[in-house]
């Protein structure tokens, strides 16, 4: 299906970072934070059954400071340009999901984050915490090269770079399959024990 009107986003994830040391080096090389942590909160869609595509999905996020809703596409094909979405920003959080739900989207998870971003030469870093994950850092902006120059200024290494979607990291840590995240659990948010292992 051709999807070229779509924005791509060239991110490159790295997972289990250490903060203290990430921010310190951020700062040395002249970085500069633009948004403490804060928390966010979003709503993850399927599409209507019927109607489903692999790899793509829809999401509403409480980013603190605007809501959004997007269509989000992965493409799992280990490539950086392997992720698309549009975005759209709109006036509150529950409109868009009662929305999404009319359209007979499925709902599949209520998520949290908490984040905190950072600029260096003009590219954004997002270091996030996420339930249960160790601490990671998305390096996101709208040329490949940049991503891979402001990686390689942090001193992380390409082959340690993620170009996939939380599930797969989940699915790693755990040894988990990814259908079990995405089907099977409806809440990751931080007051709730890890469903991702047995008690």
């Amino acid at each position: 299906m051709k999807h070229n009107n779509l924005a791509i986003e060239y991110e490159a994830t790295f997972c289990d970072i250490d903060v203290d040391s990430l921010r310190d080096n951020i700062q040395i090389l002249w970085g500069n934070l633009i948004k403490p942590l804060f928390p966010q909160k979003r709503t993850v869609f399927h599409f209507p059954q019927w109607h489903e595509i692999a790899g793509w999905w829809l999401r509403v996020r409480d980013e603190n400071n605007k809501i959004t809703m997007s269509l989000k596409i992965m493409q799992w094909n280990g490539l950086i340009e392997g992720q698309k979405e549009i975005e759209l920003v709109v006036d509150n959080y529950e409109n868009p999901i009662a929305l999404l739900k009319t359209m007979w989207a499925r709902e599949k998870a209520v998520q949290e984050t908490k984040r905190e971003i950072w600029q260096l030469d003009g590219v954004q870093l997002m270091i996030d915490r996420r339930p249960f994950l160790e601490p990671i850092v998305e390096i996101e902006w709208e040329s490949e090269l940049k991503v891979q120059q402001v990686a390689i200024k942090l001193w992380f290494h390409r082959n340690d770079a993620i170009f996939d979607s939380i599930d797969y990291i989940y699915s790693k840590k755990y040894n988990i399959s990814k259908d079990r995240v995405n089907n099977h659990t409806p809440r990751i948010v931080f007051d709730m024990n890890n469903p991702f292992v047995t008690n």
